[in-house]
């Protein structure tokens, strides 16, 4: 299975506070609405899991959200080599 979803990173503070949203749509609304000097643009995340307890075991083991990392290196990468 495979869940995509938007989040903007939160800056200066924990991940915790990041705005992840279903659409790009909606996480480009709530970070206007939030203030955009505290989030950063909007990535696409997406994660593959087998089953809903492999999605929950990522979510809490050890190295924990790591695609959405992944998500902000690859837009980072693709910026750069606009550039």
């Amino acid at each position: 299975m495979k869940l995509t979803y938007w989040m903007a990173r939160c800056i200066g503070d924990s991940d915790v506070y990041s705005i992840r949203a279903k659409t790009r749509k909606e996480a480009v609304a709530k970070r206007k609405a939030y203030g955009e000097a505290g989030f950063g643009e909007p990535v696409k995340v997406q994660i593959e899991y087998a089953d809903a307890f492999d999605l929950m075991n990522e979510c809490m083991t050890e190295g924990r959200g790591w695609w959405e990392s992944e998500a902000a290196a690859v837009r980072l990468a693709k910026q750069e080599g606009k550039r």
